[in-house]
């Protein structure tokens, strides 16, 4: 038997390698004990090779909503699924994704006068996943994006029979945490005046990642939550913030507020405020009217953030400010 120390210690880094790359590439999926999940290409995690696990762990159903669906790698899972014979519907923005390759019975192209914006994707009936990706290569690699996963029957069931086609709210408790969710549009403005009531109810920070920041009523609530001293810090998409987003980007600036603009090629695609180190708002709803009263988009409320949650968010808050200018 060959005692050599060099072999021990080679061996010793080669299982540690092994141990880093499985568990780097092998993302965990939402479960009972561990409900509530946060994934962001940022913080080095694969939301493809996420999103396929999830597929690929699916054995009874699955529903998604996207605004584009062009992944290789994520249609292959959803055509073998097909074949599976699972229960599959997929409903998307025809404009965007105009040729699926898959089984003409589950594919539901939609075409209205808004966008189908929703990012949605539920297995098997209880688990779900929620945020700002689409499901093509550039969304899933290269964009900034946020999801979060969750194992929670009633948020499944709520969203495989309200998206895309019904508005809704949604509130319930999971370990102790609150979540509240809103389907849009919503033309009685309640998703509206929810989300600017968090806002007004910031005590110490407010840290805003938006990709189009338009809406005038949210641009005036970070104002007047700067004038209570609420330190308020804005980070928007350069190629936005140089378009469509610029007067909103100027008016924040006179007024003294940071705003931090992305850099580099890729799309700071973030849809998210984090508030108080204790509230995260995060979805596919930009802040434009357009999101709030004329596309199919979604947002939550996630209160009473867990320790690890914080640090989540940290990281990745500091992360978007390494890479902003």
């Amino acid at each position: 038997m060959n005692k050599n120390p060099k072999v021990f210690i080679f061996l010793g880094i080669l299982a540690f390698y092994i141990w880093f790359v499985f568990f780097s590439f092998s993302p965990k999926i939402p479960r009972e004990n561990d409900p509530i999940i946060f994934y962001s290409n940022q913080c080095r995690q694969d939301l493809r090779i996420t999103l396929l696990k999830a597929i690929e762990k699916a054995r009874n159903s699955i529903h998604l909503v996207m605004f584009g669906i062009s992944d290789p790698s994520i249609l292959r899972a959803l055509e073998k699924k097909a074949q599976d014979s699972l229960v599959l519907k997929i409903f998307y923005d025809i404009r965007s994704s105009p040729f699926l390759d898959l089984p003409a019975k589950t594919i539901f192209p939609i075409k209205s006068s808004g966008l189908v914006h929703q990012k949605v994707l539920v297995i098997d009936h209880k688990i779900s996943f929620v945020g700002s990706a689409n499901c093509t290569t550039s969304s899933l690699s290269m964009h900034d994006n946020l999801i979060i996963g969750f194992h929670h029957k009633e948020l499944a069931e709520f969203l495989e029979q309200k998206t895309p086609f019904s508005r809704g709210y949604f509130h319930t408790t999971i370990q102790d945490q609150e979540l509240e969710g809103w389907l849009l549009p919503d033309w009685s403005a309640k998703a509206l005046q929810s989300l600017r009531s968090h806002l007004q109810a910031a005590k110490k920070t407010i840290s805003l990642a938006m990709f189009t920041i338009t809406h005038p009523l949210l641009v005036d609530e970070l104002i007047e939550a700067y004038k209570r001293d609420v330190h308020v810090e804005v980070f928007i998409d350069l190629h936005s913030a140089l378009g469509c987003s610029a007067p909103s980007v100027q008016k924040l600036q006179r007024t003294g507020i940071e705003v931090h603009l992305s850099q580099g090629p890729q799309l700071m695609h973030h849809k998210y405020v984090y508030i108080d180190q204790k509230t995260l708002i995060f979805g596919s709803t930009n802040w434009t009217k357009a999101a709030f009263t004329k596309n199919r988009d979604c947002f939550f409320i996630l209160n009473n953030l867990t320790n690890s949650q914080i640090k989540f968010m940290n990281k990745l808050n500091k992360i978007i400010s390494l890479e902003s200018n």
